[in-house]
């Protein structure tokens, strides 16, 4: 059979056809995103890897793809079983033609997935500010679930307090190659100020590391899907060890998103709720660590996009790389101010304190920080 050269350009071209699919959908979207084309049909999403390399992601050969696509399937259906559902192909015939199926020359993998309800995607809700208490109270139970069976993976405390501190300057050294456009003078604050807590919080973060477990990586609001079974979608599949963290660092994310979309009281009910569930003890400066370096590599991911030629305006990523770091800084000085007063407030403790909770119908947003737990200052 002669093999037929297939570009990507190619294969994106044809899956932007609905009349490629198997049952000739009325229509498909298609949605760039940094390392992946997706494809959307009323029903159906298809997912094609990009043939990118960063860092320890390289999915530049067919064969990496293919492992990237069935890893994914594999850690999905951790907390989303009903969506992610099969691994499709494309291949050539002897005409050359892309087709979908088993016959011809493979060419390339896809992850085949049911669509979600865009209208239910916890970021949309947020934008609303119609997340009820049921939403909320089902999110924490599968989030509290999942931790509870996830696969354990203890670290020794040295390492772990070592592979904090990298984290921090690995941070800090993405970032410094924007100066002049992110001041270098910001950049150094929030890092020596995440160092400082490392060193201050060191017996806590000591102990944490028994709690480590393989986890989802990437807990962002856009992949939270609030039916009535919680899907949650899209975790890090290309590197084990950014995996591995404390469930608390990794609920720590979706609480920061929580926060971004302005709904601060109810990031403070989501983590109350969390660790009460769990029976986590963590220290509310702890916490508020772990959310500052979230910030902070998000801050580092939005800076990647800078000079990519496929965002030819930069200046979003500056913003967005800004703000994600004045939100590290808030939240590293927060806690800093709690090492310095002589009462170390936790979070369990103030959840013991808890307020009257809101009706059910009622939208969370509007719910009021309970007392004893400290809402971080602006």
């Amino acid at each position: 059979m002669p093999r037929f050269s297939v570009s990507l350009s190619d294969k994106v071209a044809f899956l932007k056809h609905r009349r490629s699919y198997p049952g000739r959908p009325r229509r498909i979207e298609a949605v760039e995103t940094h390392f992946a084309w997706v494809f959307l049909s009323p029903r159906l999403a298809y997912k094609l890897k990009k043939p990118l390399r960063l860092g320890k992601m390289d999915y530049r050969s067919l064969a990496a793809r293919r492992r990237g696509c069935q890893e994914e399937l594999r850690l999905n259906r951790r907390l989303a079983p009903a969506v992610y559902l099969s691994l499709a192909r494309l291949s050539t015939g002897p005409n050359g033609r892309l087709q979908f199926g088993m016959s011809g020359r493979t060419v390339e993998y896809l992850i085949r997935m049911r669509r979600l309800p865009r209208a239910a995607m916890l970021d949309q809700a947020l934008r609303r500010k119609r997340v009820t208490r049921r939403q909320l109270e089902r999110l924490v139970r599968r989030l509290a679930q999942f931790f509870a069976i996830a696969p354990r993976q203890p670290m020794a405390a040295a390492d772990y307090l070592a592979r904090l501190r990298q984290s921090v300057r690995a941070n800090r050294q993405a970032l410094r190659r924007l100066a002049p456009r992110l001041p270098p003078e910001l950049v150094e604050d929030v890092a020596q100020r995440e160092l400082m807590l490392i060193r201050r919080l060191q017996p806590e973060l000591a102990r944490r590391c028994e709690r480590l477990i393989e986890g989802h990586g990437d807990l962002r609001a856009e992949h939270v899907c609030l039916t009535d079974s919680v899907s949650i979608i899209d975790c890090l599949e290309f590197d084990p060890q950014l995996r591995r963290l404390d469930p608390a660092q990794d609920v720590a994310l979706l609480g920061l998103e929580m926060a971004r979309f302005g709904n601060e009281p109810l990031a403070r009910t989501f983590l109350e709720a969390f660790f009460r569930v769990t029976s986590d003890d963590i220290s509310e400066e702890a916490l508020q660590f772990y959310m500052s370096l979230c910030a902070m590599t998000r801050a580092k991911l939005a800076a990647w996009h800078v000079g990519d030629p496929q965002y030819p305006d930069p200046r979003p990523w500056i913003r967005r790389a800004r703000r994600c770091l004045h939100e590290a800084q808030r939240h590293a000085r927060w806690a800093l101010r709690l090492l310095g007063s002589p009462r170390f407030t936790t979070l369990s403790a103030a959840s013991a304190r808890a307020a009257r909770p809101a009706p059910d119908h009622a939208s969370i947003a509007t719910t009021p920080v309970r007392a004893g737990v400290q809402q971080v200052p602006p």
